[in-house]
């Protein structure tokens, strides 16, 4: 399997931008996240013999990032634009740890930032 077929580049779209909320960013992360990390989870929950259909693999990755917020101490379901921020950064150095390349790492933090820039 090619690096193309591993990791997929998630897009902003416009409705995307639409009445930012934090709540509404942070489930924009998760989105942006499991877009490119969906491969990786797949991969690991077959070596460890569990099933992998795409709502299970979404579930797990939602998971992983509100582990995230508890482990910079922020509120999950109240987060605030520099928890954001923070998630962000820390999802970065997760993925960068399991081997992400570097350019997809960089596209898809670009991507959030455009949002976490127009949220006030």
């Amino acid at each position: 399997m090619s690096e193309d077929e591993r990791f997929h580049r998630w897009s902003l779209k416009e409705s995307d931008l639409v009445d930012l909320t934090p709540l509404k960013v942070r489930d924009i992360i998760i989105k942006c996240f499991f877009e490119a990390q969906k491969e990786t989870f797949s991969r690991t929950k077959q070596e460890l013999g569990m099933k992998t259909s795409e709502e299970e693999l979404y579930t797990t990755v939602k998971t992983s990032v509100r582990m995230v917020f508890k482990d910079i101490k922020a509120d999950f379901d109240k987060p605030t634009k520099d928890d954001l921020m923070k998630v962000v950064d820390a999802l970065a150095r997760k993925a960068s740890s399991w081997g992400t390349p570097q350019d997809i790492i960089q596209f898809h933090g670009g991507q959030i930032m455009k949002v976490l820039q127009i949220l006030k």
